[in-house]
């Protein structure tokens, strides 16, 4: 039934009739389910009718069934199903699938052999695939051109070659391999912590090793039979392989170098001009000579690229010298020039160098620098260069290049995985080879350990041998550079120039004989005349001249076989050889004496080479002795610069060095100086001239302590010289250890006595000690030191009288004493008065400023008559001093101005410092400062010392002069500090605040700023602050300056006044070690001595403040004996009224009374002696009242109570008094007196305290009480000190244990220590009255606590502790303490 419904379905085909052609099929399939024509059928109508998903099935369907019919049945494939559904994939546009489809059509035409059909399925296929595909499947598609397709050898012929086909496809894939190199690379390196070049190197190698373009180069190579492609991608293939090469990891460039390898040298076995090829091929030899290249390679390259570094660079290596191959082009010019120069040496005595072969020269030399400026990665262009900057000697540029050499090959070794091993010992040598040679003997260990490396690995490198017996024939191991030297012939034997090195190593042994032999058996072997054969020849020449020179002495002058013959021969054979003519000017200087020709002889080796050292030498010393130092500061330079110096075996060269030295070291730069010493004892350490001018340039520099170390050694060296000696006392001096550098001084004198410059040094030093001295309080020994140096300067005068710096260090040594006025007995007046006088020098001279000073020739003779007091003396002769140095400084400007500006400061100085200020100082000092000025107005010091000089009496000159000093300067602190002042005179107290804090930011160590702005403080009012600023500065300061000391201590005196609380020991100790150091500053000062008296008293030595107090006393009446001033009348009775006070003091009663009773008697009526009258009348009230008169005290204590006008603590001592008399009556008295000065005075603590300690001895209650609630009240006030707390304490308690027992004393003692648990007294109260150890351990734990502790608090504390160690540690503490002892005795009989 299935055939009419085919049958119908073909009428439908042929009319077009796709949906009953559908119909007719499904109704055929319908009855015979495999009926392969009926799905064929279908599946054309359903793709005709849009349907291409079940047409694909369909067709599939029906490919199915046939296969099953072939199985049946022996038939070809039906191609028409595959036909089909090459028209859906084509409608889908599936490129795989019409690929595949197509390729199984064109199989089964194949069998049909229908090749033009078949060829047309492929063609279409693959057109298809580039139209429509991507390309990958373009690429997939071409693969139906190429071996493996089934039918490619069906239509092989009628498709494209496969070479051809392999060419397209590696076009694509190069393409696409660039660009995703490109584009993970960009991605990759924006990431944290890439480096771009390890991010190409790992995406090349993950593209590279996925890559088929190997094998599709070698496939290309497999069927194409073009040439050109061929070459063209073997080219590729190498590129290709090579580049992975280099990215792969090392254990994966071994299999791929030999390919690459293999690949080069077939291109270059074939000649193709592919230089990556040759390159390869020519840097991968690994060769120890540069001969064992292949010259045919070589020339081949040059012949192919010859516009490339490397061709350049083998061109002129294989042209010249190095080379050792035979000559092919360019050397004829250069047999040429040889063959001109034999004609020359055989007419000429001294054949000139030709022209042509130094231009060749240069001309090869420059192709090799191109060369290797070109090809920069080059490692054979380096390692030409480097060989050929040895034939040159141009050592230092051989370092270079080898040096960069060696890295190069590294970053090769890296890069290809091969080793280079005799290239890099090459290398190694060469290198090892110029650093011989270049700033010799400096590099010689790095090119020994070149030498040592290569040996290891090549123990027989001839080179490597030769160069390391080099360096022990420099270093003087002539044995060890022998047997090297004999190695390295046994290689070569025929070498002459190891031969002629070995043999001078036995000269240099002085092994004469053997050596001059060898030396004379290489002349024969030089057979050549090329410079480098002449310049051996002459070098064995000069060798055997010097071998005779050294061997035989008295055959030094034989001029037919001695030296000299050699020495004209080595220059016959070369011109320009420099030893020869050196050794011919000692010759003519040493045996013939003729100076003239040696220095010609010197002057031309020197010319020849700045190395020749001996030459140089003697032509510095020659140029020396003439005085001609800019010629020998040249020959120096050029010495030390040389590459290469040639001096005798084994001595170090330091001499130009050290010349070059003290070239810089007189042209102030130090730097410079101390490099060229430093160079100088690298050669010789032994040099002692190097070390002194080492030492002298550290020291200028301002590095002392260098200096200090340099000239120590120095002094080891050479322990007589006594320059070294004194410079070392320079540096000690420089570093402010004054001591040590006048023992140096002192030192270099007694070798030198009458060494002016030391004596003027020792004399400055001792005044620079002396000033040192008074800034640490060393005052005595400040003024020995002046006495020392006056002796000094007198024995540097007996030498010189001229000298400015003398002078001046003699005034500086007279005006010290104005700074220690005390100790101005010790002035040396007869040494001084010699001095001044010493010398050529008219006295009459003395009278320069006199008229306004007068201090001059007459002042010197009352001086001399003793008419002058010590301290005038001491200032006048410091002005007569200076005076003199205005006379020596005649012709210095510069000086002249600091003279004038020295006696300036020493006038002002004398009208400051003596008691009675006379204004002719003054005047004086600023006529001096206006001369220095005109002189020199650009110094800020000499306008700052006129301002200051003009404060008081012009202020708008000081003014002007003081912020000129600034414009010049305004960094000093002491002229800020200056300007402040003047303000502060003038009253202008904010302007005169802004310059004393100027001048504190400017310097914060300048004690002046803050004892200005501490004044200013006090102005205004504020003590407190002015205080702390006093303090600071005198903290700050050295014991020089006065103004410190002396604002330091009045404000702390003032501060003690108003404090009601006794000082504590530590807060006037400081003020009275400064008022020590003031007093030894200046005269005795009698208000200065009651001040000191005052702290005495506070601190409780009546002995010396008594001691002080009759000497102001005796000071004050002699005052008033002479003027009759009430002044000096106020002061005599202030003095004896505290006198008064501290005989009471020392329990000195009578005298007490005594003194009270004058001063009471000498103060009568007059006003402003309130506080002294009262002061004397407690004294002598507490006088008698001590001495049991208690009458004449209470009579005294009553005067003061009208004195005081009733004041509270007057009326205390009176109440005490009153008490003590006994009578009931006047006990009564006491009590109205205390009840009444409460009512009046209820915060007065001392009145309370007193009436409640009368109430407790009265037990009375009353009293008591009427006392209890205001102790209390004073209990908790937080300003009361320490001691007042314990009073009311032990006062409070006695109270309660007054009023109810014991038991409430310890409530009232427990009390207290809730109140305050800190303090160990209420510990120690309540462990005594409660008998409570706990208490007193407490008590001990809290003393052990504090910070400030008296040794009786601590010992009552270990005391209260009921154990016999902690009794005995009391003891310890404080043995004057009678409750240790009794705690100790109790715990004994415990």
């Amino acid at each position: 039934m299935s055939k009419p419904a085919l049958k119908a379905a073909k009428a439908c085909i042929a009319s077009s009739d796709w949906a009953g052609l559908e119909t007719q099929c499904r109704k055929a399939i319908s009855f015979e389910p495999a009926s392969y024509t009926a799905h064929l059928f279908l599946g054309l109508a359903l793709f005709n009718l849009g349907n291409h998903q079940e047409s694909e099935a369909e067709y599939k369907q029906a490919i199915i069934i046939e296969a099953e019919e072939r199985q049946q049945k022996d038939r070809k494939e039906n191609p028409a199903p595959y036909q089909g559904l090459l028209k859906i994939y084509e409608a889908q546009k599936r490129v795989d699938e019409f690929v595949d489809t197509s390729i199984r059509l064109a199989s089964i035409l194949q069998d049909f052999d229908e090749r033009i059909k078949c060829v047309a399925t492929v063609e279409k296929a693959v057109e298809f695939a580039k139209n429509v595909g991507t390309k990958p499947q373009y690429k997939r598609a071409l693969g139906c051109l190429l071996p493996g397709c089934p039918v490619f050898e069906y239509l092989e012929g009628l498709i494209p070659r496969p070479d051809h086909t392999y060419l397209k496809l590696v076009e694509m894939i190069e393409a696409e391999e660039k660009e995703k190199i490109n584009k993970e690379i960009a991605n990759r390196r924006s990431r944290l912590g890439s480096v771009l070049t390890q991010v190409k190197t790992a995406v090349r190698r993950e593209v590279w090793e996925a890559s088929p373009l190997e094998d599709l180069y070698q496939r290309i190579l497999d069927w194409s039979d073009d040439e050109e492609i061929r070459r063209n991608v073997d080219c590729k293939q190498l590129q290709h392989a090579y580049d992975k090469l280099t990215v792969f990891p090392k254990e994966q460039k071994l299999a791929q170098r030999v390919k690459v390898e293999s690949w080069a040298r077939g291109l270059v076995i074939l000649k193709y001009p592919f230089e990556l090829a040759w390159k390869i091929v020519i840097e991968w030899k690994d060769c120890e000579s540069l001969g064992d290249h292949d010259v045919n390679i070589l020339r081949e390259y040059i012949e192919f690229f010859p516009d490339t570094g490397l061709a350049m660079s083998l061109k002129a290596f294989l042209n010249s010298e190095i080379s050792p191959f035979p000559i092919v082009k360019e050397e004829k010019k250069v047999e040429e020039a040889d063959k001109d120069a034999k004609e020359k040496d055989a007419k000429e005595e001294k054949p000139k160098e030709p022209e042509l072969i130094e231009d060749i020269i240069e001309e090869r030399l420059n192709s090799m620098i191109d060369a290797v400026e070109k090809s920069k990665t080059s490692v054979l262009c380096h390692r030409i260069l480097g060989e050929y900057y040895n034939l040159i000697e141009e050592y230092e540029n051989a370092v270079d290049v080898a040096r960069n050499a060696k890295k190069l090959i590294a970053f090769e070794s890296i890069k290809t995985g091969l080793a280079f091993q005799k290239n890099q010992d090459a290398l190694s040598v060469t290198l090892g080879t110029a650093l011989i040679h270049f700033e010799a003997p400096k590099h010689h260990n790095e090119a020994k350990s070149h030498f040592e490396v290569v040996l290891q690995h090549n123990p027989n490198h001839g080179n490597a041998l030769v160069g390391l017996g080099l360096i022990l024939e420099e270093q003087g191991e002539y044995a060890g550079a022998v047997d090297l030297l004999n190695k390295a012939m046994a290689k070569d034997p025929e070498n002459v120039r190891i031969i002629s090195e070995a043999a001078w190593c036995n000269v240099l042994q002085g092994h004469y004989g053997i050596g001059q032999q060898g030396l004379e058996n290489c002349l024969p072997k030089i057979t050549g005349n090329d410079p480098r054969s002449r310049d051996l020849k002459a070098q064995i020449l000069w060798r055997i001249g010097t071998c005779i020179w050294n061997a035989d002495e008295a055959g030094r002058a034989d001029r037919t076989q001695g030296p000299y013959k050699y020495y004209t021969a080595a220059l016959h054979s070369n011109q320009n050889y420099a030893p020869a003519y050196t050794s011919l000017g000692i010759y003519y200087a040493d045996i013939l004496h003729d100076v003239g020709r040696a220095n010609k002889c010197f002057q031309r080796a020197f010319e020849l080479s700045a190395g020749e050292v001996e030459a140089a030498e003697r032509l510095a010393r020659s140029f020396s002795q003439t005085g001609e130092w800019e010629l020998v500061e040249i020959i120096a330079r050029r010495v030390a610069e040389a590459d290469k110096k040639r001096s005798l075996p084994g001595q170090g060269i330091s001499w130009p060095q050290s010349a070059i030295g003290v070239v810089e070291l007189n042209n102030q730069n130090y730097d410079l100086a101390i490099k060229s010493f430093q160079s100088a004892l690298k050669n010789s350490m032994d040099d002692f001239h190097s070390w002194i001018g080492l030492g002298e340039a550290y020291a200028s520099s301002g590095r002392y302590t260098a200096a200090l170390k340099v000239f120590t050694k120095a002094i080891a060296l050479d322990g007589k010289n006594w320059f070294a000696k004194y410079m070392l006392a320079n540096v000690n001096r420089d570093l402010g250890d004054f001591e040590l550098a006048c023992e140096g001084y002192r030192e270099v004198l007694e070798i030198r006595e009458r060494e002016f410059g030391v004596l003027v040094d020792l004399s400055e030093t001792l005044v620079a000690m002396a000033w040192r001295y008074i800034e640490t309080g060393y005052y005595s020994r400040a003024m020995n030191s002046v006495v020392e140096c006056m002796t000094i300067a007198e024995k540097a005068l007996q030498e010189r009288s001229d000298a400015f710096n003398l002078w001046k260090t003699v005034g500086d040594a007279c005006m010290l004493f104005s700074w220690v006025q005390n100790l101005a007995h010790k002035f040396p007046k007869e040494d001084v008065l010699r001095i001044l006088q010493a010398g050529d020098f008219e006295l009459s001279e003395f009278d320069i400023m006199a008229d306004d000073d007068d201090v001059g020739q007459k002042t010197l003779e009352k001086m001399q008559a003793g008419e002058v007091d010590d301290i005038t003396s001491a200032l006048y002769c410091g002005i007569l001093a200076y005076k003199r140095a205005i006379f020596a400084t005649a012709d210095d400007r510069h000086a002249h101005a600091v003279a004038w500006y020295n006696l300036g400061t020493a006038e002002y100085r004398t009208y400051i410092s003596l008691k009675k200020r006379e204004m002719k100082h003054r005047v004086a000092s600023i006529r001096c400062f206006k001369r220095t000025i005109k002189l020199e107005p650009g110094n800020h010091e000499f306008w700052n010392a006129l301002g200051l000089a003009t404060a008081e009496i012009n202020p708008k000159v000081a003014q002007h002069s003081i912020v000129r000093a600034l414009y010049i300067n305004d960094k000093n602190a002491r002229v800020w500090t200056n300007l402040g002042a003047l303000y502060t005179l003038q009253e202008d107290y904010l302007l005169a605040n802004e310059a004393f804090s100027r001048a504190q930011s400017t310097d914060p160590e300048y004690a002046l700023a803050w004892v200005g702005q501490g004044i200013i403080a006090g102005i205004l009012g504020e003590a407190r602050e002015a205080q702390e600023l006093f303090q600071h500065a005198f903290e700050i300061s050295d014991q020089s300056l006065t103004p410190s000391k002396k604002h330091f201590i009045t404000s702390t005196f003032d501060t003690l006044v108003k404090t009601k609380s006794e000082p504590s020991m530590a807060s006037i100790l400081t003020p009275i070690f400064a008022l020590q150091k003031f007093s030894a500053q200046t005269s005795e000062i009698p208000a200065l001595l009651q001040l000191s008296a005052l702290f005495d008293e506070r601190a409780g030595d009546f002995l010396a403040a008594v001691e002080k107090l009759e000497r102001v006393c005796s000071i004050y009446e002699t005052l008033y004996d002479e003027t009759e001033s009430e002044a000096d009348l106020i002061k005599y009775a202030q003095s004896k009224a505290d006198l008064a006070r501290m005989q009471l003091g020392l329990q000195d009663y009578a005298s007490s009374i005594e003194n009270a009773t004058l001063a009471l008697d000498l103060s009568g009526d007059i006003k402003g002696l309130e506080t002294s009258r009262l002061s004397a009348h407690l004294a002598a009230g507490l006088a008698h009242y001590y001495s049991q008169n208690m009458d004449e005290s209470l009579e005294m204590f009553k005067s003061a109570l009208t004195e005081s006008e009733e004041n509270p603590d007057v009326v205390c001592l009176l109440s005490q008094v009153l008490w003590a008399k006994g009578g009931e009556d006047e006990r009564d008295v006491a009590r109205e007196q205390l009840f009444a000065c409460i009512e009046t005075h209820p915060e007065h603590l001392g009145s309370i305290l007193l009436l409640g300690t009368i109430g407790v001895l009265d037990a009375s209650e009353e009293v008591t009480e009427a006392v209890l609630d205001d102790l209390r009240a004073f209990r908790s006030k937080p300003q009361l000190t320490r001691e007042t707390k314990q009073k009311i304490d032990i006062l409070l308690t006695a109270i309660a244990q007054l009023a109810n027992g014991e038991r409430h004393a310890a409530a009232a003692a427990a009390e207290a220590v809730f109140l305050r648990p800190a303090m160990p007294e209420a510990w120690s109260r309540l462990a005594e009255i409660a008998e409570s150890e706990f208490a007193a351990e407490t008590a001990l734990k809290t003393v052990l606590a504090m910070k400030n502790v008296k040794a009786e608090e601590l010992a009552e504390a270990y005391s209260g502790v009921a154990k016999v160690g902690a009794s005995q540690r009391a003891c310890f503490l404080a043995p004057w303490e009678s409750r240790g002892w009794r705690a100790l005795e109790l715990d004994v009989n415990a």
